[in-house]
């Protein structure tokens, strides 16, 4: 089913040395949640906050001897749009399951500390720490998630069931130090 998004095809060439700019590139696109359609060749749905980010790049490039070219695509098939659709929520889901594996690890982690009664104010704040962490990486996630992908509200669900661990967790501490 076409949505009739509009597209922008960033294509890019930057100097060979130092090759901090080459890595710096590819990480912004991807952070930015583009689809590289082949070397140095990505595509992104025409949002402003992308579109506002991707100009910045092009400048970035350009400032750094590279070459950079922004297009905008208006009319792309049913078909060809459902693929890139397609590929986004695949890029989307697998950043989503590494996530839902690192909530696994947290499950594992409070279970492990409760089943040692290790309940610490340390132990808490550490944990606290990898809630947080897996807190931000959702919501990175989320914001380049521009289709809403079929393992997002799974990802949700599993992070939402990591703060209710953490909470009783919490709970637990407070109580065998008193402070309840």
């Amino acid at each position: 089913m076409k949505k009739n998004l509009f597209w922008m095809i960033l294509i890019y060439k930057v100097p060979a040395e130092p090759s901090t700019l080459r890595v710096r590139a590819w990480r912004k696109i991807k952070d930015m949640g583009a689809l590289y359609l082949q070397q140095s060749v990505a595509i992104y749905p025409k949002i402003k906050h992308l579109v506002e980010k991707f100009s910045d790049l092009v400048a970035e490039i350009r400032a750094s001897e590279g070459e950079a070219l922004l297009f905008e695509v208006i009319n792309l098939s049913g078909e060809e749009e459902e693929a890139l659709i397609f590929k986004f929520n695949e890029q989307r889901n697998l950043e989503y399951r590494e996530l839902m594996d690192k909530c696994e690890d947290f499950f594992a982690e409070i279970k492990k500390e409760t089943e040692r009664q290790n309940f610490t104010f340390a132990e808490l704040e550490e944990n606290d720490e990898e809630l947080d962490k897996l807190s931000r990486w959702y919501e990175k996630i989320k914001e380049r998630d521009f289709f809403e992908a079929s393992m997002r509200q799974k990802a949700e669900e599993m992070l939402a069931r990591c703060r209710e661990m953490f909470f009783e967790f919490a709970q637990t501490v407070y109580k065998k130090e008193g402070t309840m």
